[in-house]
């Protein structure tokens, strides 16, 4: 029978130090003492092959690179699959960073664990970015599924026009169906206003004349009378595929979908991208 894990207990003033900042919540606290310590990276010291290989940790959809702020911790966790470590430190450990897609992960396994981009600790550190808790991430991860399940329950649900694309788009957002909004969105001819008479081939070139928005916004109509909507006076427009718009979206503005319809929607410049990939397992943050 395995043994119960001891419990746990700080191994040396750095590591009480940080519970007490995580007692009090001060997390800039916490990670000021994170990028001044002396950090031990697990290490498997009988691999044969002469590449780097690094213990990671999968969670949240992220890839962590696990340290810890002392050897005790590091073992409480990894002790049994690792034979060794190496001593680093934060400013190290940025430096030599082995792949910008993973994300720090600090004393895992411990009560005083953070998970954070590498980049931001220092941020967090001065106070200018505030890192969620594990029990935060738990809680939005539940949150996430939760809000996943009941929108692919409302997608199941609907039953629209499928021969009127417009029609079936209204009536999957004002039935709050993201997921078959979206789909029937990809597959719509929209409207976008332009400054010039345009061909809509103009669309994939430098020049097309979009027609900018306050806030860094360009408008997307689903329909003429969407357009009449916003704009009273007669207005040039290239008709077009959405999929199309999306692939040649000018980078860095927002998409605002019929502003001043019943139903408007909105992404974000950076939400924009995503949405030539947009699968049901994969919901936008904005809602119709």
């Amino acid at each position: 029978m395995t043994e119960p894990a001891p419990e746990w207990l700080p191994a040396n003033e750095v590591e009480h130090a940080m519970a007490l900042a995580a007692l009090a919540d001060e997390r800039h606290t916490y990670f000021q003492l994170a990028a001044v310590a002396d950090l031990f990276l697990p290490q498997l010291t009988g691999d044969p092959s002469e590449q780097q290989r690094f213990l990671t940790v999968h969670a949240f959809d992220h890839v962590f690179l696990p340290v810890f702020t002392s050897v005790p911790a590091l073992a409480r966790t990894f002790g049994h699959v690792i034979d060794g470590y190496t001593v680093t430190n934060y400013a190290e450990l940025r430096r030599k960073w082995p792949d910008p897609e993973w994300r720090l992960a600090i004393n895992p396994g411990t009560p005083i664990d953070a998970y954070v981009p590498v980049e931001t600790l220092a941020d967090a550190a001065v106070g200018d970015v505030t890192i969620p808790t594990m029990e935060e991430l738990v809680a939005e991860a539940t949150a996430d599924e939760a809000e996943e399940a009941q929108l692919r329950a409302v997608q199941a649900a609907g039953d629209y026009p499928d021969e009127d694309p417009v029609a079936a788009m209204t009536a999957a957002a004002q039935a709050g169906d993201v997921y078959g909004f979206m789909e029937r969105l990809l597959d719509a001819q929209v409207l976008v206003p332009t400054t010039r008479p345009a061909e809509l081939e103009e669309i994939a070139e430098p020049g097309f004349p979009w027609r900018y928005a306050p806030e860094q916004t360009i408008e997307v109509f689903t329909s003429a009378e969407s357009l009449a909507a916003s704009h009273a006076e007669p207005t040039p427009y290239v008709e077009v595929n959405f999929s199309f718009v999306v692939a040649c979206w000018p980078e860095g503005y927002a998409m605002s979908i019929d502003p001043d319809d019943a139903n408007p929607l909105e992404f974000g410049s950076d939400q924009v991208p995503w949405l030539f990939s947009f699968a049901p397992s994969e919901p936008p943050d904005s809602r119709p």
